[in-house]
């Protein structure tokens, strides 16, 4: 699976307009070869669409766009983050999470923070029945609404992190990962492993975590 390295990061950030393979070369100082690599890349994981083609003496011209210039598309869809700067601070941080989510999908960083929060500060507000409660809280938050709470599965409706995502076919929600490992170990003792199977990312319509 392809990842997100500097250079794809470089390209995502000059695609807020339409370019074509040519210019990119030009500012990333890539060669076009190398470019069009990236760019069929950064289209299979539906970061990079092609916005227009252009027939140019006989030529066919494509313009190639990051997905991500659309706002409703990581911002939440009532926010309107480039024409205003509105943002309550609850939206800027579901905006940031799920912009470092489509950056991030295999940093282990994002992962890991979700584990700190979930270990430090999240368990501590649990009593008694660990599944009820980690549901409490999710939806306390505005996380999602758990459709399921035991102890091999937790099924959340209307992520806030990945609702409205383009699938890419694997999922999105590492942070979601975390919190649940992080709260789970530190009111058991125990280790466990959480894993997203189901997600907008893997083109679901919620997120299912399997505890094992």
């Amino acid at each position: 699976m392809f990842g997100i390295d500097e250079s794809k990061l470089r390209i995502l950030q000059l695609l807020r307009k339409p370019m074509t393979v040519t210019e990119l070369a030009r500012e990333t100082g890539l060669s076009k070869a190398t470019v069009s690599y990236h760019l069929r890349a950064l289209q299979k994981l539906r970061l990079v669409k092609v916005e227009r083609v252009e027939v140019c003496r006989n030529f066919m011209k494509k313009y190639f766009v990051s997905v991500l210039s659309s706002p409703d598309l990581i911002a939440p869809q009532e926010v309107k983050i480039l024409s205003d700067f509105t943002l309550s601070r609850e939206e800027f941080l579901r905006t940031l999470l799920r912009l470092l989510n489509v950056l991030n999908l295999d940093n282990v960083i994002v992962r890991k923070a979700g584990f700190d929060l979930g270990y430090h500060s999240l368990a501590e507000k649990i009593d008694g029945n660990i599944q009820d409660g980690l549901a409490e809280i999710w939806e306390k938050l505005n996380l999602g609404r758990v459709a399921e709470s035991s102890k091999d599965r937790f099924v959340v409706e209307d992520c806030y992190n990945c609702s409205g995502l383009p699938a890419i076919g694997k999922p999105y929600c590492r942070i979601d990962e975390g919190i649940i490992e992080g709260v789970l170990c530190s009111k058991t003792g125990e280790r466990k492993r959480v894993r997203e199977i189901r997600c907008w990312g893997t083109g679901d319509d919620c997120c299912e975590f399997e505890i094992k």
